[in-house]
């Protein structure tokens, strides 16, 4: 149960990431289609990238460094986004912080994989989850706009860290040798 967990919260981190940057996106640079293509672009090279990075996946740690960077990135954007809004000009900047958490996805998928039997369930309970965080990220941002933004990717990535813990310990527990 702990790995199902673990890919559905992280889809749901992920999807809080996504909608948050677009509608960052959205209301402080430009609502028309070169923000929703660099979020589409830079996140799926980003996932081929951390695909390659992570191909043996053999420790949790990886993950949530670069979830937690594509978390820093985010709100770097952010930032960016309030100190020079409609510079369409510092785009690729922004593009840069899709593309780190698109490296994050395809890192987790990479690391993910080795606890499921086949990658079937690993893409049903993370794309559940990734449907998931979409409605909550348009609820949430319709009802508490960008408060809602700021506060829930931290929050989501807590959950994560704990449910990717519990999941690798649970696959990989520690040896503990036995008495004499």
């Amino acid at each position: 149960m702990s790995a199902r967990l673990w890919a559905y919260l992280f889809g749901v981190e992920l999807a809080l990431l996504q909608t948050g940057a677009f509608f960052h996106l959205q209301v402080r640079l430009t609502a028309a289609y070169p923000s929703y293509l660099t979020v589409l672009l830079t996140w799926l090279a980003g996932s081929i990238i951390g695909l390659r990075l992570a191909r043996g996946g053999a420790s949790l740690g990886p993950v949530i460094r670069w979830t937690g960077g594509a978390l820093v990135a985010y709100y770097a954007s952010y930032l960016l986004l309030r100190a020079f809004p409609y510079e369409l000009t510092l785009l690729p900047l922004h593009g840069g912080s899709t593309l780190a958490a698109g490296i994050a996805a395809g890192v987790f998928f990479a690391t993910a994989r080795r606890l499921f039997l086949s990658a079937s369930p690993l893409f049903f309970w993370e794309n559940n989850g990734f449907i998931t965080g979409w409605v909550v990220g348009f609820v949430g941002y319709t009802l508490w706009a960008e408060r809602f933004t700021l506060l829930a990717p931290p929050v989501g990535l807590a959950l994560v860290a704990l449910a990717g813990y519990a999941a690798w310990r649970r696959a990989h527990p520690p040896f503990i040798p036995a008495a004499r």
